[in-house]
């Protein structure tokens, strides 16, 4: 399994926010986009037109049983992504 995390640590602060992407995060669970990783400019710029953007509010509702496709709350609406997709799509 490939696990991708990224430690971001603010001393002043003392928080951690461990960062990983979408198809390893838990069902109905608030994540919000930190970024994308890895994606072409053309997916990029699709998935934002679909109001996948960085702050933005998102939370996984099911999973396909051979793990190849997401279903994802944005903005209101439900959205249906590839998994290869959504390992560029990095929460936090």
């Amino acid at each position: 399994m490939d696990l991708i995390f990224a430690v971001l640590f603010c001393a002043a602060d003392k928080y951690i926010f461990f960062m990983i992407n979408l198809t390893e995060a838990k069902l109905n669970k608030d994540y919000y986009v930190s970024g994308f990783s890895g994606l072409p400019d053309k997916i990029f710029r699709r998935l934002c037109d679909l109001g996948l953007t960085e702050g933005e509010r998102v939370c996984v509702r099911g999973k396909s049983l051979m793990k190849k496709a997401l279903l994802i709350e944005v903005r209101g609406y439900e959205l249906s992504l590839k998994a290869d997709i959504a390992k560029g799509v990095m929460l936090k």
